[in-house]
């Protein structure tokens, strides 16, 4: 299953769950229906009752679950707040603190997202999390304790579980199953609020008034109550939906870790120090969020029924030993390009190893990274720092990184680019728009656009602007590839046309590409473009982030066949397959592998 498998699994595991909470608010309207019918002396055929029931209850729903959903809306950020974490700043000191932010890194380059922001929930329990609506603003937290009895084998077993549910879409879920309930608990909370009304509002005197008055009063009375149980049934319900969609997330997280970091006695032993210590939390809020957690947050419920995570037990006979004894016929391993696996964490580990302490440390200070990204941007003539809106300070820090560029190589810059996210973010909103102007006048001072520019300016927009702004959401229009077909030819042919070295091959790489893709060239005029301009390749790609998930994974798995059809990846390739995955919303690893 690669990620886009995943991805379109968690979008109907959205769809099924919208429709238990369907069932659950009709059911909820039937029942106050009937109250309302039994305590009016109404038939229970009253079709107007039902429909100012059904009406009341859909728009206390709807108001509870969007206003949760945007409380929530901030991204992550907000969770991990509302749950008492504290912020690890990039550059902390603090060994544990030091050792947590070097398996994040590690974990987030390996998988071709930015690094997340991490926060340290100051409790004993041996708990994490990650929350946020996409990769943009996901955010990881880890409990003081997990900090404390882990090694590092179990800590990346654990991060490498929370990073399966960034890729795997878990985390809009988590969200939007927060919002259904709070919709579902906010029935129950008028209920309480009526019947407070009603009772702090009873007649003292026996005049038609007050009787008129007293009749309104019962009427609240009773409608306070009814609500506030039928609210409350609710949301026995859907947390019992909660769960039962929980537990199932889970097994597919720690067999995607176990494939992300081949090391399952690093998840296990995790897990057993859960089993022989604790991951309750103590925070009040913890029952919220409690399907967000690597472990269960709270105490094991009766019956297990509201157990949002599966027994210890059953996760570590999935893992180890008989995880690799259960799977009787191997599987094709996941294409390179969606899928991170053991090679690409080994493969971070080095990337991370290998980069020159200055560039480890500019990235975890704001005004840093900002001077990295300057100079990474700049031209070699130093001109175009001059036009630029910057204080001496940073224009001295940029200069200096300027003078050691050299010593990186294409690679390491994007995963610095990657690892300057969380320091970005923190900059003020005056702060970013004079970042992004001067990320703009440095493309655009020599008067054109090249490539690692393009891509690295998506990479910053992408993942910068949705901290600093609400996000406009990607809408599916097309599900079939025949009317993108002249946009994938222009792809096609900006990625085979990148292989300086071999142009005669450059038609035999395109013929890969369409071959990969499934379409016979007869059927239609598969044609590669001598030349491909950014701007149109700009627009090309602009239509295809609006293909459904099959097709974009099609397209991707052709890409890669292209540059792959002559065994090398060249620097321009994967700059401009990087480009490709930020535009599309597909992660992919720091390196594209060999075959």
């Amino acid at each position: 299953m690669d990620f886009f498998d995943k991805q379109e699994l968690a979008r109907k595991r959205t769809r099924w769950l919208v429709i238990y909470f369907f069932l659950a608010v009709v059911g909820i309207i039937l029942a106050l229906h009937t109250a309302f019918c039994i305590a009016l002396g109404q038939r229970w055929d009253d079709l107007p009752l039902l429909g100012i029931t059904a009406a009341g209850v859909l728009l206390a729903v709807l108001i509870g679950s969007l206003v949760k959903i945007a409380e929530l809306s901030q991204g992550g950020k907000v969770v991990a707040k509302m749950l008492g974490g504290t912020l690890v700043e990039p550059g902390s000191a603090d060994s544990e603190e030091r050792r947590l932010l070097n398996v994040v890194e590690e974990m987030a380059l390996a998988s071709g997202v930015p690094v997340p922001e991490v926060y340290v929930l100051e409790e004993d329990a041996i708990n994490a999390f990650a929350a946020g609506f996409g990769t943009s603003d996901a955010v990881v937290g880890v409990t003081r304790g997990c900090l404390r009895q882990l090694t590092r084998d179990e800590l990346q077993g654990v991060i490498g579980h929370e990073f399966s549910h960034i890729l795997n879409g878990d985390m809009r879920l988590n969200i939007r199953l927060m919002g259904l309930l709070n919709g579902i608990l906010f029935l129950a909370i008028m209920g309480g609020i009526l019947f407070r009304i009603a009772a702090s509002s009873q007649p003292r005197s026996r005049s038609s008034d007050n009787k008129n008055g007293g009749s309104i009063t019962a009427a609240l009375f009773v409608a306070g109550i009814a609500l506030y149980i039928v609210g409350w049934i609710g949301v026995f319900f859907g947390k019992l939906i909660k769960a039962a969609v929980s537990r199932q997330r889970e097994y597919l997280a720690d067999a995607s870790a176990v494939q992300f970091t081949r090391n399952p006695d690093g998840l296990a032993g995790a897990l057993r120090k859960i089993g022989q210590l604790t991951s309750k939390l103590e925070n009040p809020r913890a029952e919220e969020a409690s399907h967000l957690f690597f472990g269960n947050g709270l105490a094991v419920p009766w019956l297990n029924l509201f157990a949002t995570h599966p027994p210890i037990e059953d996760r570590i006979a999935q893992i180890a030993p008989h995880f690799e004894a259960s799977r009787t016929e191997p599987t094709p391993p996941p294409l390179p390009v969606t899928e991170p696996g053991e090679p690409h964490v080994a493969a971070a580990v080095s990337m991370l190893a290998g980069l020159p302490d200055f560039s480890r440390t500019a990235v975890h200070d704001v005004h840093g990274a900002c001077a990295l990204v300057y100079a990474l941007l700049a031209d070699d003539s130093n001109d175009s720092l001059d036009t630029i809106e910057v204080d001496n300070a940073m224009q001295a820090a940029t200069r200096e990184t300027l003078v050691r560029r050299s010593e990186l190589g294409s690679a390491q810059k994007f995963a610095l680019v990657d690892m300057a996210i969380p320091s970005l973010r923190r900059l003020s909103p005056h702060e970013y728009s004079t970042f992004r102007a001067n990320v703009k006048k440095l493309i655009e001072a020599d008067g054109q656009v090249y490539l690692f520019e393009y891509t690295l300016q998506k990479i910053l927009l992408r993942h910068l602007d949705a901290a600093f702004s609400k996000p406009t959401p990607t809408r599916i229009h097309y599900r079939k590839i025949t009317p993108l077909l002249p946009d994938v030819c222009r792809i096609f042919s900006a990625l085979a046309n990148t292989d300086e070295s071999n142009e005669s091959g450059w038609d035999l790489a395109f013929q890969a590409g369409v071959e990969k893709l499934g379409k016979d060239s007869k059927a239609y005029p598969f044609a590669r473009e001598a030349q491909v301009h950014l701007n149109e390749f700009d627009a090309s790609l602009d239509r295809l982030a609006e293909a459904s998930p099959a097709i974009k994974r099609s397209l991707l798995h052709a890409c890669a066949a292209l540059v792959l059809h002559d065994g090398t990846v060249n620097d321009l390739q994967f700059e401009l397959l990087r480009a490709i995955a930020e535009t599309l919303d597909c992660p992919i690893p720091p390196s594209v592998p060999c075959p």
